[in-house]
């Protein structure tokens, strides 16, 4: 009977160790949107120079109408990331009471700031500031999951942690907007059409969710999201427009697109696969030229998911940046086309370069401080340093945060705290690395052991003590492997 013998002295191949890719230092994905992010809000100031009214009007509604599209886009992948078991609901009540405080103190530190240090020219009123201030609140689900997955720490306390703490963390904002918009256009009964739309739309998100076999590929979610923006702006149109309310009988209703979008995500039963471009065409081990069918390559093959989710996320970037109203130039203001409250009641006073520093700073400050609540929660589970750690991960924002800035703008706020909520939005984001670095300094003990290792190797230098010790290790390693393949042969 043959078997298959090793020659002695030959090493056997060992299949090589897959180490988790550091993340790094600066990501260009988070450079690129802080850049366009600038680039927007240079072209906010510079546009309105060289249009007149009516093209200017023209302009701003084209930017809503694609911004529209690109937060209903975002928001269904982070609707992709909700789930809950059903069975045991009862042990998420204490991880969503976290969230809503994580995500409270931050709006609160923020409104109080708004209402009482811009100054007496800039301070807003209350209904104001807790919609402005409420752009603090949401942890960037898909940036923190993307650099603590990039770090090494998918198998770790912390990101199963603040994964569900950073979705229920979006699902409280996206809710809480609700009763924010009412209390700042007042008791009207319009509302009552955004309470019902609202009710449904979360029985819809926990009746069927991850339930519903729809397309899950990138073209098909661009239609999701084209379609959510439509029927959003469909509604507004009916009941803003003098062919459909000539009387006008109703005030303007406003369906907001974030919690819609969420909801399509939440819904969809999707997996990894559907988002690649791929393995739907991988070869088979036998195939050979001759018997090898020609694969038929859809658009969603030819383009990966990621590749376009960032490139709609940069470009909505930019789009938030040109929905900044004019800072310095007011020929062309005019109420918000998409508000149901009126005129706001900020005023039109400049403030100067270093004194929207010094609010950026300290903004920036408050809305960090208000993140750090988590530390004082899982005292059973996890040490200081890890809770403090998971606190820091909850920090970096992102395009929920944008898209919570872009609605308030379509409320008609306006101002300098809303150039300050931009500015601390970018701040924010270029932070990010730093924020990861936080984090695997505190969790080091924790990091998974090939992570670990493969940074050891990596900053042992060449020659160094540490690779003298590993080396009788390795001949021992040899002998047994040699000793092995002898055994087999006889």
């Amino acid at each position: 009977m043959a078997c298959e013998t090793t020659q002695p002295g030959k090493e056997m191949p060992a299949e090589p160790e897959k180490l988790e890719k550091p993340a790094p230092v600066c990501p260009a994905k988070l450079i690129l949107f802080c850049i366009n992010l600038f680039i927007g809000l240079i072209g906010s100031q510079l546009v309105p120079e060289w249009m007149d009214t009516s093209t200017y009007s023209t302009w701003k509604h084209v930017i809503k109408a694609i911004t529209m599209c690109c937060v209903s886009y975002i928001m269904i992948h982070v609707g992709f990331h909700f789930d809950i078991d059903k069975s045991d609901l009862k042990k998420y009540g204490t991880e969503y009471l976290v969230a809503m405080t994580a995500a409270g103190f931050p709006w609160v530190f923020c409104a109080i700031y708004f209402m009482a240090a811009l100054g007496s020219a800039h301070n807003l009123p209350w209904q104001e500031a807790l919609i402005a201030a409420r752009f603090a609140a949401p942890t960037s689900a898909g940036i923190l999951f993307t650099m603590l997955e990039a770090s090494g720490m998918k198998e770790t306390w912390l990101f199963k942690k603040a994964r569900i703490l950073a979705i229920f963390d979006d699902l409280d904002t996206l809710l809480l907007m609700v009763p924010l918009k009412a209390i700042f256009v007042g008791l009207k009964w319009e509302l009552s059409i955004d309470l019902v739309f609202v009710t449904i739309l979360i029985f819809l998100m926990y009746h069927f969710l991850h339930r519903l076999p729809l397309p899950a590929t990138w073209p098909a979610i661009v239609g999701y999201s084209v379609a959510v923006a439509a029927l959003c702006e469909l509604v507004h149109f009916l009941s803003s427009s003098e062919f459909t309310d000539p009387n006008d009988l109703a005030e303007t209703v406003h369906l907001e697109v974030l919690l819609p979008a969420f909801t399509v995500g939440c819904v969809i039963k999707h997996s990894d696969d559907d988002h690649g471009g791929h393995g739907a065409h991988a070869l088979q081990h036998d195939a050979t030229l001759s018997n090898m069918p020609a694969p038929k390559r859809s658009l969603a093959d030819m383009i990966h998911a990621d590749t376009v989710k960032a490139s709609i996320s940069a470009v909505f970037m930019v789009l938030v940046g040109f929905s900044m109203p004019s800072l310095f130039n007011d020929k062309h203001d005019t109420d918000a086309h998409r508000r149901l409250a009126g005129s706001s009641g900020s005023s039109s006073e400049t403030m100067e370069a270093w004194e929207i520093a010094v609010h950026v700073i300290a903004c920036s400050v408050l809305m960090n401080i208000g993140k750090l609540f988590p530390a004082l929660c899982y005292r059973q589970e996890v040490n200081l340093r890890t809770r403090i750690a998971l606190a820091v991960a909850m920090m970096p924002r992102g395009e929920v945060c944008a898209g919570i800035i872009v609605n308030a703008l379509a409320l008609g706020i306006k101002g300098p705290a809303m150039t300050i909520a931009v500015f601390c939005l970018a701040c924010n984001m270029m932070m990010v690395s730093f924020f990861i670095f936080i984090v695997k300094q505190l969790t080091k003990d924790q990091m998974p052991p090939s992570v670990t290792a493969g940074e050891a190797s990596k900053e042992a230098p060449m020659g160094s003590g540490a690779q003298e010790q590993s080396e009788p290790s390795a001949g021992k390693a040899a002998d047994e492997l040699e000793a092995r393949a002898i055994e087999v042969a006889v």
